[in-house]
């Protein structure tokens, strides 16, 4: 049957149960599901030989430049809504795969020890650029056809956002925030009053990590983060941005050091410091797409207008309105 592979249930029961715990650690409380979605997910279980299509609907979103609100004046409430955070894989399903540790890259016990050479920000941007995409260890992590991941902007940007690491849009693009988080990004600079390009975007891991489940993407270890910070902190020397944006635990415990303590709504609201420059820490655009309620969107726009302040933006009445 072409396009149709079978998929055992207890693959799928512990893809779905992996993903969940990797959304926790971004945040999420509640995940919004379609009807539709839940009756596949009963039938699957229920029927363990069923067979299951690999096509998947497309994510909704929009490419009409017009149907984008004008800078300052969106509040981002038409992004779309999410039923699974990646589509099901059934290639890559393996009957009565078992979950396997991650096995450690030895190499990336030795994190890259990066001096900038003299010259303007463009010519250490570009020198910087060069050394991450020919790292062999970053190469090493990569999937066949994976691309090495670096942080796009502007070089003078006041605004420094920082994810965890690549997924597979990211990854197939070679560039950062590309896939539905990145279009509610885009979303939320939008209504800020800027633009994409005028901010800068990177993460803390510039490759995917790799993992054996079905679908989904696995947050880094505290290897793979502390192997690439030397590269992270050698962008935010260049761009010297005066606040940084911290999106979602991964990154947070990247920035400030793992803490098993440490929960994203208390982080969250305040302000704190990395390599003394101001950091606010807010819940990653994914969380939205998979929490879409007015509460969320409003935490995390509240996070957006203290940034607004720190860089001294104008803030309408409007824009202090959205989502009360």
């Amino acid at each position: 049957m072409s396009g149709d592979t079978l998929i055992d249930p207890a693959d799928a029961a512990l893809a779905v149960l992996e993903e969940l715990k990797r959304q926790r650690t971004e945040g999420v409380r509640h995940l919004y599901m379609e009807e539709s979605t839940l009756e596949g997910l009963a039938k699957l279980f229920a029927e363990p030989n069923n067979e299951v299509s690999t096509k998947q609907a497309p994510l909704p979103h929009t490419t009409d430049p017009e149907a984008d609100p004008e800078p300052g004046t969106g509040n981002f409430t038409d992004m779309p809504r999410v039923e699974e955070s990646s589509p099901l894989k059934t290639d890559e399903v393996t009957p009565q795969a078992k979950p396997k540790a991650k096995v450690i890259n030895p190499a990336l016990l030795n994190p890259p020890e990066i001096s900038l050479p003299n010259g303007n920000k463009q010519e250490k941007w570009e020198w910087l650029k060069k050394r991450v995409e020919g790292c062999e260890v970053c190469k090493s992590e990569l999937k066949e056809g994976g691309k090495i991941v670096f942080g796009v902007g502007s070089l003078d940007a006041d605004l420094f956002f920082c994810g965890e690491a690549p997924g597979a849009e990211e990854e197939s693009a070679g560039a950062p925030f590309v896939g539905p988080a990145g279009e509610l990004l885009d979303r939320i600079i939008s209504a800020m009053g800027l633009s994409r390009e005028s901010v800068y975007i990177g993460n803390v891991v510039n490759f995917r990590p790799r993992h054996e489940r079905a679908y989904g993407n696995r947050p880094p270890t505290p290897e793979e983060m502390d192997f690439c910070l030397p590269y992270l902190r050698a962008q935010l020397e260049i761009v010297q941005p005066r606040v940084v944006v911290a999106l979602g635990k991964t990154a947070t415990d990247g920035l400030l050091g793992p803490d098993p303590q440490r929960r994203l709504g208390q982080m969250r609201g305040t302000w704190h410091e990395y390599s003394g420059i101001p950091m606010m820490v807010t819940y990653h655009p994914s969380y939205l797409l998979h929490n879409p309620s007015k509460s969320s969107k409003r935490k995390v726009w509240e996070d957006m207008l203290l940034v607004m302040e720190k860089l001294g933006l104008p803030i309408s009445q409007k824009q202090r309105e959205f989502f009360q």
